[in-house]
């Protein structure tokens, strides 16, 4: 035979197996799993609203796309991400806000930490807001105060709609959940406790889902939880049924505590301002295996949480706000 023609029927004797090979290698390749995408890389990225809802007179519940379903946000567990908008023109022009001199009067644009619910199956994330519209406020304290302006940030919020876009970056943050009760807190490189005592006020109940939510998940966590969650009123209340759903699923390691300022006749949980006697009571005592985290709005964290810890006898390393 030929040597050209033993080299062809070589050649096409080995073609067949050679495409099925290749064929083989390309199905696997398109049907092996990726490694997942994370939207959150530390870079300033632009994300598209593609659902907002009201869920009170107040607060709305705003999605964004990550870009693509696959996607997911990639926060650690107890961080946040930041929002950025322009400086409201009045800022800039006047130097003022809310009757006092505005710091970002200078500034084109502000920014603002949030924390997303805990729900990162891929394609979307997750803020509920409080808007902070112009208006009379009772503090903590007893003292009442007036928004002439509102909140900078909530009301850019307030006037996005679907299809509109905004500018986010992150992870951000200075604490973060490991698993098993131990966090990264400042000034200590681990801090692991038994019991874990929380104290909220309206949306700063978002940092305490994700923590609570992954210690449900992960049976192997036997942490036990306590929770003080503070509103004005009954309606206020956010995300009551994924807090009550996580009671029956902690089945004793999550308690729940509501207490509102302005509480209906019917209604049967706590009262008033967080106080000493309802730390007492609901959350665990001082020692070396608890910790204590808070979320809410300044005044609150400084006069209905960190005073009282303190008065308690808390020690500072064992409390930090989120």
């Amino acid at each position: 035979m030929p040597i050209l023609s033993k080299m062809s029927t070589d050649v096409a004797r080995l073609a067949a197996p050679l495409a099925a090979a290749i064929g083989l290698v390309g199905i696997l390749c398109y049907f092996w799993p990726k490694p997942a995408k994370f939207l959150l890389d530390k870079k300033r990225k632009t994300v598209k609203v593609i659902e907002v809802v009201q869920l009170t007179h107040d607060v709305k519940r705003f999605r964004f796309s990550t870009g693509h379903k696959s996607t997911k946000l990639g926060l650690p567990i107890g961080k946040h991400l930041s929002l950025f908008a322009p400086n409201p023109k009045k800022s800039m022009e006047t130097g003022k806000w809310n009757g006092k001199d505005d710091k970002e009067c200078g500034d084109l644009e502000i920014k603002r930490s949030y924390t997303p619910t805990p729900r990162d199956n891929g394609g979307y994330l997750e803020l509920v807001v409080k808007i902070y519209r112009p208006g009379t406020f009772k503090l903590p304290n007893g003292q009442e105060m007036t928004w002439a302006d509102g909140g900078k940030m909530s009301l850019h919020l307030d006037s996005l709609r679907v299809g509109d876009s905004i500018d986010i970056d992150g992870p951000t943050g200075h604490i973060e959940y490991l698993g098993n009760g131990t966090f990264k807190v400042p000034g200590q490189a681990r801090r692991t406790s038994t019991h874990v005592g929380m104290m909220a006020g309206g949306t700063g109940i978002t940092p305490m889902l994700q923590v609570v939510a992954a210690a449900l998940d992960d049976p192997e966590d036997k942490t036990q939880f306590s929770l003080i969650y503070a509103n004005k009123t009954q309606d206020d209340i956010l995300v009551k049924d994924i807090l009550e759903d996580y009671v029956q699923r902690g089945e004793g390691r999550f308690k729940l505590f509501f207490t509102l300022d302005l509480p209906p006749a019917d209604w049967k949980g706590l009262t008033g301002f967080i106080t000493a006697d309802m730390i007492k009571a609901y959350l665990p005592p001082p020692s070396p295996d608890t910790s204590i985290f808070m979320c809410g709005p300044p005044p609150m964290i400084e006069f209905a949480c960190k005073r009282n810890l303190e008065a308690l006898g808390y020690d500072k390393s064992s409390y930090h706000a989120f």
